[in-house]
């Protein structure tokens, strides 16, 4: 292998950057991936902060269940948790989500730039496995 067939510093630093992205936009989609989660996204989007009790009002789930969502929402930093004497008060983490939005943004924007080009009138051929 000769040194010309070697990655250039520049092409391995984009390599890692493009991966650390995927990481970022996984974590994000996997702690997004249950629908009580986004459940409790949106309702903290409403209510600004909520204890895990207000939560546990609005879902028909069982207070345990609840906490584990909040903890995985929390590990991936789109929550914040304030604790207020016996209770933990949640906020989104506004910073975070709206690092999340452009990450996955990006990913569409070059998904979408790598579909190829189809002729009007006709159809990219589905399969089913």
């Amino acid at each position: 292998m000769s040194g010309t067939d070697l990655p250039s510093d520049a092409g391995c630093k984009a390599q890692k950057e493009g991966l650390a992205s995927c990481e970022e936009l996984s974590s994000i989609f996997r702690a997004l991936g249950h629908p009580a989660r986004i459940a409790i996204i949106k309702h903290l989007a409403v209510h600004n902060d909520a204890c895990c009790g207000e939560i546990v009002n609005h879902l028909p789930l069982a207070q345990s269940t609840v906490s584990q969502h909040l903890q995985v929402l929390k590990e991936a930093e789109l929550l914040i948790c304030d604790p207020r004497g016996r209770n933990c008060h949640y906020y989104l983490n506004w910073e975070k989500l709206a690092q999340a939005e452009r990450c996955s943004s990006d990913f569409w924007s070059r998904l979408n730039s790598a579909q190829p080009a189809v002729p009007d009138g006709d159809e990219i051929p589905v399969t089913n496995s």
